[in-house]
């Protein structure tokens, strides 16, 4: 890679981290950390490309100016990776579940802006409605109208959404986005952009100093493991078929540093109806584990196949189920264990999992 190239790429990362122009301001920017020797774009240049990515693309949105300050600060990968994890730990630990449900469907809303609020120029995480999108969620209703038209002037489009409630803001929010044919994207309008940017994403439950990363793990546990005995099996690596399962795995784009990985699970559904409908007590429990190659667990899933659905191509039904994980291009391993709850039978599938980096599937910007 030339030396241009490498500065005009780490310029353009540093953009969402220092411009004060966007929809959504950070506060004051992670420079103002008095603790960096050389200052924040010196150490951003020395971050790996997925770390500089990480705290561009996806930590931008919800990070505060004094976690990037305390990112900046760890010296090695395994500190970085440790911080990472520990971001939406601090976030959206779930008492009953294994699941980082906050921090899924943040990623779910970067793929739905990406694949919806698109301009010409930017991809849609990066516009006005892709961010307010990725930040507070989809809104209540929305409104297209048009302004202005006279007999010399079009008339302007605009696109209003109306929240009944957003945190940090309050309830019956409006904010309107003026159509611009020129980039193809509704900008947010001046006057409701002060509004905006007091959007909160979610507060922060933990201070966030660099002597605690890494301790907070140690003070509020392990999540909660609800199917022990599936985890035993995948653990034991013992080889189960009693269950079938078929399964499929897709990918979507959500930003350089993550892609969504999508496992879907279908299980013969014996006792179904011919209106689908199953017993209670015929929902398979799934325990679902991402490794990667070294055999270090990064993502674990608990859910039920309940969802009874007809077979493609065929009258009989199957008990569907899916998971979202977010993560970063490479290789992996993925295991899914189920478990007959009639009879105590247990499946097991183990594939290898190639997770495409964000330009192989197409997006760009």
């Amino acid at each position: 890679m030339s030396f241009l190239h490498f500065t005009t790429r780490t310029a353009l990362l540093l953009l969402p981290l220092f411009n004060a122009g966007p929809l959504l301001a950070q506060g004051k920017p992670p420079d103002a950390c008095g603790q960096l020797p050389n200052g924040a774009k010196e150490a951003i240049h020395r971050l790996p490309e997925n770390a500089r990515y990480w705290l561009a693309e996806d930590a931008v949105y919800i990070s505060s100016p004094d976690e990037r300050c305390e990112f900046l600060l760890l010296d090695t990968d395994e500190e970085r990776e440790q911080f990472m994890e520990q971001f939406w730990y601090r976030r959206a630990r779930d008492e009953i579940s294994v699941d980082y449900h906050f921090k899924t469907e943040f990623y779910r809303r970067i793929v739905f802006a990406n694949e919806n609020y698109g301009s010409k120029i930017l991809a849609g995480r990066k516009t006005d409605r892709g961010r307010l999108y990725v930040i507070s969620g989809a809104p209540d209703s929305v409104e297209r109208t048009s302004e202005g038209s006279t007999g010399e002037t079009a008339a302007r489009l605009v696109e209003t959404w109306l929240y009944h409630y957003i945190k940090g803001i309050g309830e019956n929010v409006e904010i309107r986005f003026d159509y611009n044919g020129r980039y193809d994207d509704y900008a947010v309008r001046d006057a409701d952009r002060y509004l905006v940017v007091q959007a909160d994403s979610g507060p922060e439950q933990f201070p966030v100093t660099l002597e605690n990363v890494g301790r907070l793990y140690a003070v509020y546990g392990p999540p909660k493991i609800r199917f022990k005995d599936l985890e035993a099996i995948l653990v034991s690596q013992v080889a189960r078929d009693q269950v079938k399962i078929v399964h499929r795995i897709e990918f979507s784009a959500a930003t350089r540093a993550t892609t969504l990985a999508r496992i879907s699970v279908e299980i013969p559904c014996e006792n179904c109806t011919r209106d689908g409908q199953i017993p209670p007590w015929s929902a398979y429990p799934l325990f679902i584990q991402v490794s990667q190659r070294s055999g270090r667990v990064i993502a674990t899933s608990e859910l039920t196949a309940e969802n009874a659905v007809r077979e493609v191509g065929h009258s009989k039904f199957v008990l569907d189920a899916r998971v979202d994980i977010p993560l970063a291009p490479g290789d992996y391993k993925a295991a899914v264990a189920a478990e007959n709850p009639s009879t105590g039978e247990v499946g097991v599938v183990r594939t290898s999992m190639q997770v495409p980096s964000y330009e192989s599937l197409g997006t760009k910007n």
